[in-house]
């Protein structure tokens, strides 16, 4: 039997709601709110608990409403008045419409069976109620994959992918930071992969060279014009920029139980920096944190809000790198973790990435990475499909990532005409297709 939400969940839900799309801006476009709504109905349709009972004029089903969070966490959350919210990162971390629907049945299992109803002391559920992504593919009935395939590529093409361009744009062997106005590069066969907003690694043939560059938007860092002395762009303010950022790495150093040692300033075009190793403790203990875990591995969180993401491991550890770059807007930290290599060759590297940072100048910035529904014009397997379109230079990301976004059908035969997901750039100055896809 149903128990759906009272009416004091439902009106706790109008004004917890409203809050929340306060805060919470939604995607635009109307072809996508319309096909998850239309998905969404007909995933209602499928659970008993929303049909109509005798004498009753009205199922549950009715009066639904589905939305798309503008977000690139993945994310489903429900309220008690029949509305669901799913971001962006939710519909790229799906593996297909199957798992949608599936999403959408758990949502109004959820809403018929009690979850909003008052608990033992008498409080009503705090509003929005998390749900469960499924992440697995599920299993279809004979017929069904082709079609379920092909309206969930439409439904998808075109949708942002991930952060926002202004949070960075990884280029292949390049790195543009538009907030910071910063351009950093790797030679030979390197590339930057994004981690997060504002976080990026640097990979060369697909393996981590334990590189990250990291922007600390400017709420987080320290302002001179507010220190007393040392407003404006003048002298003071320089040497205050300069003292604040050697204090942080550090800080950064002590937080990591380790030692910051031949801290010093460099400049490199136009930049003003610092730079450091970090080395284990000189008595030869490593932090320890409050799991009894050692320092190098604790959050970031843990630190305070200074940068630093190089772990030390203990006695006889290779040494960290780290480098910040002030900008107008933001602070830039360059790391890298020395690893195995010989601190020669880590040092060579590091140095090399640091020198090639530049301002951006008048270099266009792409537009955000999309998914796109293209077609790869040769018959063969969904995956061989992907490796041949990567080999051709025709993604904008690393093949992982979207073999990630084909996995519900990855080793499934194209048909002709039949497409598949990739993620590519709008270049600027060029118009992008209406659909965004290609022929």
């Amino acid at each position: 039997m149903a128990i759906p939400p009272d009416a004091a969940a439902i009106h706790a839900a109008d004004r917890a709601r409203s809050a929340f799309e306060g805060r919470r801006p939604l995607t635009q476009g109307t072809d996508l709110a319309a096909g998850i709504t239309a998905m969404g109905r007909e995933a209602l349709a499928e659970v008993p608990l929303l049909a109509a009972r005798d004498g009753e004029t009205a199922s549950l089903g009715e009066g639904w409403r589905f939305a798309v969070l503008d977000d690139p966490e993945p994310e489903a959350v429900l309220f008690a008045d029949r509305t669901v919210f799913v971001s962006r990162g939710a519909l790229a971390a799906l593996p297909g419409e199957p798992a949608l629907r599936e999403l959408f049945r758990a949502a109004a299992t959820t809403f018929a069976s009690g979850a909003f109803r008052p608990g033992t002391g008498g409080e009503l559920a705090e509003q929005p109620l998390s749900l469960v992504l499924p992440v697995e593919p599920a299993p279809e009935s004979p017929g069904e994959g082709a079609a379920n395939r092909d309206r969930w590529l439409d439904l998808l093409d075109g949708l942002i992918f991930g952060h926002p361009a202004e949070y960075g744009v990884a280029e292949g062997p390049d790195l543009l930071l538009p907030r910071a106005d910063v351009r950093i590069s790797l030679s030979g066969s390197g590339a930057f992969e994004p981690l997060g907003r504002g976080v990026f690694r640097a990979t060369r043939g697909g393996t981590p060279l334990g590189l990250m560059v990291r922007e600390i938007p400017a709420a987080e860092a320290p302002d001179a014009a507010t220190d007393e002395g040392a407003g404006g762009n003048g002298v003071a303010a320089h040497r205050y920029y300069l003292e604040d950022l050697s204090a942080r790495l550090h800080a950064t150093a002590d937080c990591h139980g380790a030692e910051a040692t031949f801290v010093e300033v460099f400049r490199v075009r136009g930049f003003t920096a610092v730079r450091g190793r970090f080395h284990p403790a000189a008595n030869g203990e490593e932090a320890q944190g409050a799991d009894g875990g050692s320092g190098g591995d604790r959050a970031l969180e843990d630190c305070g809000e200074v940068p630093g993401v190089v772990a030390v491991s203990g006695p006889g550890a290779p040494a960290g790198l780290v480098a910040l770059f002030r900008s107008q807007d933001s602070l830039v930290e360059v790391s890298l973790d020395c690893g195995r290599r010989r601190f020669g060759d880590c040092e060579a590297l590091f140095l090399e990435v640091l020198g090639s940072a530049d301002r951006l100048w008048d270099t266009p910035v792409p537009g955000p990475l999309r998914i796109t529904a293209v077609t790869p014009g040769e018959g063969g397997s969904v995956r061989d499909a992907l490796r041949r379109l990567a080999s051709e230079g025709r993604m904008d990301a690393p093949l992982a990532a979207v073999e990630f976004l084909n996995r519900g059908w990855l080793d499934e035969t194209l048909g002709p005409g039949e497409r598949v997901f990739i993620l590519s750039r709008s270049r600027p100055g060029s118009a992008p297709d209406a659909g965004g896809r290609e022929p």
